[in-house]
């Protein structure tokens, strides 16, 4: 995995903005910090998973931020754009609801991306282990 070069933008935090997130059918765009511990600023991508353009899925887990997921389709598009300029581009192709007392959210070395809230949309309790994942794939890898 790549290093991403570290430009704080909070004085008392010790998160930063590793990439742009938009999904255009739902007129959503978001900034997307590095770290599980940044969820209370904005979406986060999990330090376990890969970035964009590494040949593996990218995770990236928010709170409400992400309650728009409640109405994504099936094959709405979701762009990630890093630092750098590059474009990646996705394509929605799955949705499910899993339980993290029972499963883990899998991340393997196919170009994916996985969109991570909790689910019921209103529940940020702690005690809340549903999330709502979407998987998306990379537009070279899906259409293929």
């Amino acid at each position: 995995m790549r290093e991403q070069m570290k430009q704080q933008h909070w004085s008392r935090s010790n998160v930063f903005p590793v990439f742009n997130i938009s999904v255009p059918q739902h007129n959503q765009e978001f900034v997307v910090l590095e770290g599980d511990d940044s969820l209370l600023f904005g979406p986060g991508r999990s330090s376990s998973s890969y970035f964009p353009g590494d040949l593996g899925t990218v995770v990236i887990h928010a709170n409400y931020h992400f309650s728009f997921l409640q109405n994504i389709n099936l094959n709405d598009q979701i762009i990630l754009n890093d630092q750098m300029g590059a474009e990646y581009q996705y394509c929605v192709h799955d949705v499910s609801i899993i339980d993290l007392d029972k499963t883990q959210i899998e991340i393997s070395e196919i170009d994916e991306l996985k969109l991570v809230t909790p689910w019921p949309f209103d529940d940020f309790t702690k005690d809340n282990a549903l999330r709502y994942v979407v998987t998306c794939r990379k537009y070279e890898t899906y259409q293929n």
